[in-house]
């Protein structure tokens, strides 16, 4: 009787898992982080408070209006956007829910319906709205279908570190919309997927998912390919942007793909990444060269006591007080630093890129560095085809996309990527789309 049970409770879990995953709901606005002079005028601490802003729609829900500031979700407050995003991810659509805000300066209540996200609905594509299951939970991927008839190739975007949700329209001014669409305008499958965790997708919290179990998402995406009749398999390309090029040759090295474009990656190890990055990245914010030589040094004992010698960060600071200030900076909490928990970078450190690179089979790859990228190391890439031509001559080709940052914006160098980072804006750089479209002609080609 009790292995009857046991089946029983495996086919119900087996039938949820097959079960259509459901969209979740969305505010129907924006939410952006408070201006520093307005967080600083109402005493409110980072992260504890979201703007919220005008909606593409151009129609604010309910009573809310731009500019309004989120302070508490049903009479809950929240101590950051991680927290927050997490509040509203398990608000059923339907739900009508009361939110506290702060208009004009003044604690008011605001009752919101809390929608179904929006559906993309494209000209000549439509948005297949699918899942893959991976440790348990079903993922949400968007498999874009061409109105155009037969089999058609595949370009597969893989994302970076952020614990973000892809949830936009290919018609939306996003950079990676942009760059999709004009794949999609030519007649291509469009394919992503998002974290655990994050929009319709189950488990989490995202930030504390694993390097390991992120792989596992790309890795199942690509696996079940194969049932959507319209995909020729046989032409299947990964891009992959910053991490997202950690992740694609992994992936590509058990499942064959025509290509792969890997974008501002890391393929030494992580903890070399860190070191690289500490002195460029602050010498190029104009800090004092010997302050710089201090915090790279800092950063050696630092990140060499937490993933090679696996110390945990409460057992580093008793350890090393003289990095109080550096950990404090560098480590919101116990588990997690300024990304992503220490888990997940811990994995990505044990990890040889290198070896990946070149067992990705008779995968053609292009590694592009953008000239005003100020996060990746221009050595990351270029070294990347030396991996994969080790085992297949001229299999794998280096390009610099002029006038490129990290995002894909057009810059005229790294500082002024730095001065223009994180603000609304900045202008997209095609120059990208060309360099990619050239290449794939040359592989399909067979040149």
């Amino acid at each position: 009787m009790r292995l009857v049970s046991c089946l029983l409770l495996v086919v119900c879990a087996l039938s949820g898992l097959a079960q259509e995953l459901p969209r979740r709901g969305t505010l129907g606005a924006g939410l952006r982080a408070v201006p520093a002079d307005t967080a600083t005028k109402h005493s409110l601490k980072p992260q504890s408070a979201a703007e919220f802003v005008l909606p593409a729609a151009g129609k604010m829900p309910g009573d809310i209006k731009s500019g309004d500031i989120l302070i508490e979700i049903a009479g809950k407050p929240f101590a950051s956007f991680a927290e927050m995003n997490e509040m509203l991810r398990q608000v059923p659509a339907g739900t009508l829910l009361n939110l506290t805000v702060l208009a004009n300066g003044q604690r008011e209540q605001r009752q919101v319906k809390f929608i179904e996200k929006p559906r993309d609905i494209g000209p000549n594509y439509g948005m297949i709205y699918d899942h893959v299951v991976s440790s348990g939970n079903r993922i949400r991927t968007f498999v874009s279908k061409p109105k155009a008839e037969g089999k058609r190739p595949v370009m597969f975007w893989i994302q970076g570190i952020g614990a973000s949700s892809t949830d936009t329209p290919l018609t939306s001014q996003s950079v990676v919309s942009q760059i999709l669409k004009s794949f999609s305008d030519d007649g291509w499958v469009t394919v992503r997927v998002e974290k655990t965790g994050t929009g319709d997708s189950e488990g989490g919290p995202a930030m504390q998912v694993g390097f390991d179990e992120e792989v596992d998402i790309y890795r199942q995406t690509l696996k079940t390919l194969d049932k959507y009749p319209f995909i020729d398999r046989s032409r299947v390309y990964i891009f992959g942007h910053s991490m997202g090029g950690c992740h694609a040759p992994i992936v590509a090295s058990e499942f064959p793909v025509k290509g792969i474009i890997s974008y501002g990656t890391v393929s030494d190890s992580w903890l070399e990444w860190h070191i690289k990055a500490a002195r460029t990245q602050s010498l190029l914010g104009g800090e004092d060269p010997a302050v710089v030589d201090k915090h790279v040094r800092q950063t050696v004992k630092f990140y060499n006591a937490l993933y090679t010698e696996k110390k945990s960060i409460p057992q580093i600071r008793e350890l090393y007080p003289d990095l109080a200030e550096y950990i404090k900076q560098s480590a919101p909490s116990d588990d997690m630093l300024s990304t992503r928990s220490v888990k997940y970078m811990r994995e990505v450190n044990e990890v040889n890129f290198g070896h990946f690179w070149q067992i990705v089979g008779d995968a053609r790859v292009l590694a592009l560095f953008g000239e005003n990228d100020f996060v990746a190391q221009e050595g990351d890439q270029s070294q990347i085809p030396g991996f994969v031509n080790r085992k297949k001559v001229r299999a794998a080709s280096y390009v610099v996309v002029k006038e490129s940052d990290h995002g894909f914006a057009k810059t005229s160098s790294m500082a002024d990527s730095l001065a223009k980072w994180g603000k609304p804006g900045t202008e997209f750089n095609p120059e990208i789309i060309r360099i990619m479209k050239e290449w794939i002609a040359s592989v399909e080609k067979g040149s």
